[in-house]
């Protein structure tokens, strides 16, 4: 969700606002920044984008310590008031938050009837009012008690004019510690911080964390001191080398990228044992999402496979209901960031019941990362889109080279089938590079999609989970109503909603369904719906989006890349921010 930073060093003060740029993809509503100078500690806020922040904040202002942060809305409505950083009531302290503290209300009421007057509707500024409440000449014994006072999930970077350092607490919710190149550096995201600093480290939950110009320190509430490793940090992507949407980028990146996320696989292996593999009984594919839509899909393929059952499940319906776990479950964990919370919640729940939890993530270091016991790098590179396109077919790929390894272990997939489907994998990249090459044909479609009053994307089978990431990224950036159903399921009811003015996109890539989807096409056409059909073959009634025919296994790695480039269109037909669409963020690292 939210995105913070925090600095000492040289050129705090524009590090910490190039950082929030780079934070912007957690959240855009609000922007705020933190100084601390010889006048004591200075904030800036505004609502809005990071831009509107920097044009406020006075030029060559100086500082050695600074916080800021970029808001995604949780608590409180979208203006400047409930921006970030929140002073503590005598300007001693300032503090940013990501998260959500869950008692907010019963100590906001505590502190008033001690006559605390509040500046917001937020959260976030309890915290800076406990501090003052509790400090008392010491300030890592007010942090000490402020933190064994909060309930919820938080990473908080704590700003006081009592001395120089910068604090934070740390409970469900990511904060990375950097140092190198002169300055220490905390921030919730290990590739933001990874572009100044030369080392870096996760800090564990219900962990403080202590930086000055002396070192770094990790302590528990209780003040003993926790051992945490550093490790070097990895080489990113700088953003501003991008010219134009990020999004329309990272669409054309995919071939490449999967390419990557075949080698990095290759690379590592399944990672399991033979007897491991054999024991399983049932297997998860647990993610939110475009994530779990990438469980989806593959779940649809590893039916076809394997002899146990394969189940995709979203995280936050997994981790309140009663999916049965034990030592023959093996659980797939599917994020880009690696924090998304439910994801990560459910992972616990299922490491406590005693199943094989694997992370399938886009970045190594991340919360889900460690909490896993194995993890699948997807190598899909930095994506700052909020609307996840190269990770989703990065994920596929890996997860399929996944459940490929698991059926050849298992016996249910044969040796040469195996291989085929391994080699068919390299065809992949110019199959899409193709469909990349026509796109000026699929931004003409969308003018056929802009004016519908709601359109409905159907599948069977492993089409359905293909139509279920087009209809998300269409809603996701064109704000267009859509749904996504298997075809089989228009019948029951949805055919209401067919007339004049709505849209249907079917997806139809195995030939033995053909005439099934045909049907199905007829019945909306007859109804008043245009339809568009992303498929190898032609159908009578529909506008066609031809794709190349690979093999029936991976095709759903290729047949959404129209349908990613179709959203896209139709946002810019109609002038959306194909980027940073509204009401989203693109980590959402709370329940």
């Amino acid at each position: 969700m939210c995105g913070i930073f925090g600095m000492i060093g040289g050129g705090a003060v524009s590090n910490t606002l190039r950082a929030l740029k780079y934070l912007e993809y957690r959240g855009y509503d609000s922007a705020g920044i933190a100084v601390k100078g010889d006048g004591g500690l200075k904030i800036y806020k505004t609502e809005g984008r990071i831009q509107n922040l920097v044009d406020i904040v006075p030029q060559g202002l100086q500082g050695g310590t600074a916080i800021g942060h970029t808001r995604w809305a949780t608590h409180g409505a979208v203006c400047a008031e409930n921006a970030h950083p929140f002073y503590s009531p005598d300007r001693n302290f300032a503090v940013v938050h990501n998260g959500i503290i869950e008692n907010y209300l019963t100590l906001k009421e505590e502190l008033i009837s001690q006559g605390a007057e509040f500046s917001s509707a937020t959260d976030s500024e309890t915290v800076a009012h406990l501090l003052m409440r509790e400090y008392n000449g010491d300030v890592l014994e007010a942090v000490q008690k402020t933190a064994k006072q909060l309930s919820g999930s938080f990473a908080i970077v704590i700003a006081t004019t009592y001395d120089q350092r910068l604090f934070a607490v740390k409970r469900r919710s990511p904060l990375v510690v950097g140092i190198g190149n002169g300055g220490v550096y905390l921030c919730s995201d290990i590739r933001c911080v990874s572009r100044w600093a030369e080392q870096v480290a996760v800090t564990p939950d219900n962990t403080i964390v202590v930086t000055g110009s002396d070192g770094v320190y990790f302590y528990d509430y209780e003040g003993n001191a926790v051992q945490v490793d550093f490790f070097d940090a990895e080489e990113v992507e700088e953003m501003e080398q991008v010219k134009g949407e990020f999004m329309i980028k990272e669409i054309y990146e995919i071939p490449e990228r999967i390419r990557l996320a075949k080698r990095e696989y290759m690379r590592s292996g399944l990672q399991l044992n033979a007897e491991t593999v054999r024991k399983f009984k049932r297997i998860y594919l647990i993610g939110c999402g475009t994530a779990y839509n990438s469980g989806l899909q593959v779940a649809a393929v590893a039916r076809k496979l394997l002899d146990i059952d394969v189940l995709p499940v979203i995280a936050s319906e997994f981790i309140y209901d009663n999916y049965p776990v034990d030592s023959k479950t093996l659980a797939f964990f599917i994020s880009q960031s690696g924090e998304t919370a439910d994801t990560i919640r459910a992972c616990e729940k299922v490491k406590e019941q005693g199943g094989c939890t694997y992370a399938v993530t886009n970045t190594k270091s991340s919360q889900l990362a460690y909490a896993c016991d194995r993890t699948a790098d997807i190598s899909a590179g930095g994506e700052f889109a909020v609307a996840s396109t190269k990770a989703y077919n990065c994920q596929l790929i890996t997860l399929l080279l996944l459940m490929l390894d698991v059926a050849k272990i298992r016996g249910t997939l044969d040796v040469e089938l195996y291989d085929r489907v391994v080699a068919a994998v390299d065809e992949l990249p110019e199959a899409i590079d193709n469909i990349l090459n026509d796109s000026y044909d699929i931004a003409r479609l969308a003018d056929e999609v802009k004016d519908c009053s709601a359109v409905f994307f159907i599948g069977r089978t492993t089409d359905y989970p293909t139509a279920a990431e087009g209809s998300l990224k269409l809603k996701e950036i064109s704000y267009i109503h859509s749904e996504a159903y298997p075809a089989g399921e228009l019948k029951h009811g949805t055919l209401a909603l067919m007339e004049e003015g709505v849209g249907v996109v079917a997806i139809a890539t195995d030939g033995d369904l053909k005439e099934k989807m045909a049907l199905s096409i007829k019945e909306v056409v007859a109804r008043g719906a245009k339809v568009i059909c992303v498929s190898p073959y032609k159908f009578e009634n529909a506008i066609p989006l031809a794709i190349p025919a690979v093999d029936k296994l991976l095709i759903g790695v290729v047949a959404v890349v129209p349908l990613q480039l179709l959203a896209y269109y139709t946002a810019k037909r109609l002038g959306r921010d194909v980027d940073k669409p509204r009401n989203l963020a693109k980590s959402v690292t709370v329940e």
